[in-house]
């Protein structure tokens, strides 16, 4: 299992890493580009969209991994399409209600995020890549067959795509309006492909057509099971959006769009750290998934050593973030360097959270998720919390020290649900 996890690990996180360079130096070419203001504008419009997209994101990949893993493993292909019929009807279902609520919205989100009227037309307008991002199931698909290669490239694509149409605009001192259309457009695009991807893999593996002998059955007669684990992954989903969008349009709110912009940056760089841990958990899960079913005790080790591993090396990244967070910050434009405390901030976060990662992963596979979505509550009540107060009192720095609060606290958390499993696994 640790050979074929370290494979799958270092196929993902070239594709994350390319995807985050990429990232990183379109995110610097737009806010180069534009006032810090406008910047902050594009950055608002397209964290809103996401919010009410990941409010309606059920993941449903986690379940195609979860009970499709053992499906495919025992050539039960009928059981295996019914499932995937499943996801795809929640897929389609969720991303066309959240479209028309994104839209419906804009209006709404204008009063707390000082947008006017033509911000508010372009917000719903860029409403519509929701429809692209439909694809939970294709997604699950290349897990279960182990395709990470594939998720690797598909991680890429988005993010190349960003930067070469935005180095574009850039290059043609374009507006901020070509800038929301270069941004959706290639956000759109790299979504199209994971569909495209994953649908050709699985008619490499399965001949019968998907949708041949669907019935209604198929989604009403679920057992309770898999809508249990759907419901509790949907509550963790929007847990980890909180964080992630939701404290952008916070921080647009309480400091204006230029801190949204400010904080926005210091996010993106940050996910240097933050990629590999959801390329971690993501890769150790079916794995562990595996390992839990056949009982072969990798259960036992696997999540914990990684997670000291993980953890220090994240340690180190945050190091030299306070060496050089300026410098790096001072290329994009002066009016950014204030952002650096908070890089520094956030990466610690994110540190913990690289490290929480293999345990997170672990926890799933036994089947506690809503342990883990508890855990995740806890800590964000507790981010909110220091969010509100810290902002108030220390300004933008305050988001980055409620974020490594709040990953501590998880980390802890789990670590201790995950160490009292694995005991009373082996007694």
């Amino acid at each position: 299992m640790r050979k074929r996890v370290l494979r799958n690990f270092g196929v993902v996180i070239r594709g994350r890493a390319l995807a985050g360079v990429f990232s990183v130096a379109a995110t610097g070419l737009m806010a180069n580009a534009l006032p810090a203001a406008e910047f902050g504008l594009v950055v608002l419009i397209h964290t809103y969209v996401m919010v009410i997209r990941g409010a309606l994101n059920f993941r449903t990949f986690e379940a195609v991994v979860r009970f499709g893993i053992p499906l495919n493993d025992s050539s039960d292909t009928d059981g295996f399409r019914s499932l995937l019929r499943s996801t795809m009807l929640v897929d389609y279902s969720a991303g066309t209600l959240a479209m028309l609520v994104s839209m419906a919205g804009a209006s709404l989100a204008a009063l707390f995020l000082q947008w006017d009227s033509e911000t508010v037309y372009w917000a719903m307008g860029y409403s519509l890549v929701i429809l692209a991002t439909a694809n939970g199931t294709p997604n699950g698909i290349l897990r279960v067959y182990d395709r990470f290669d594939a998720l690797g490239i598909q991680y890429a694509v988005a993010p190349f795509l960003r930067f070469v149409s935005v180095g574009i605009a850039w290059w043609m001192e374009a507006p901020m309006e070509v800038f929301i259309l270069a941004w959706g457009s290639a956000f759109a695009l790299g979504h199209f492909y994971m569909s495209i991807r994953g649908f050709v893999e699985l008619r490499k593996h399965v001949k019968t057509r998907l949708w041949t002998g669907f019935r209604w059955q198929d989604l009403t007669g679920r057992e309770s099971d898999f809508w249990k684990f759907v419901g509790v992954v949907y509550w963790q989903t929007n847990i980890d959006l909180l964080p992630k969008h939701v404290s952008v349009l916070l921080a647009g709110g309480l400091l204006g769009p230029a801190a949204a912009g400010l904080f926005r940056l210091a996010r993106e760089i940050s996910t240097i750290l933050a990629q590999p841990a959801l390329v971690l958990r993501e890769v150790l899960f079916p794995d562990l998934t595996r390992s839990f079913h056949a009982d072969d005790g990798g259960l036992h080790s696997v999540p914990f050593r990684t997670a000291v591993v993980a953890g220090v090396a994240g340690l180190l990244i945050v190091a030299l973030s306070i060496v050089f967070g300026e410098p790096i910050l001072a290329v994009v434009g002066a009016e950014y360097v204030p952002a650096a405390p908070l890089l520094s901030l956030l990466l610690l976060a994110a540190s913990f959270d690289l490290a929480n990662a293999s345990l997170r992963a672990a926890a799933y596979a036994m089947g506690r998720a809503a342990a883990v979505l508890k855990i995740h509550v806890v800590g964000i009540a507790a981010y909110f919390a220091a969010f509100f107060l810290l902002t108030a009192m220390l300004g933008l720095a305050g988001p980055g020290l409620a974020a490594v609060l709040a990953s501590l606290l998880s980390l802890g958390l789990t670590a201790k649900l995950v160490s009292g499993l694995t005991a009373q696994r082996s007694s």
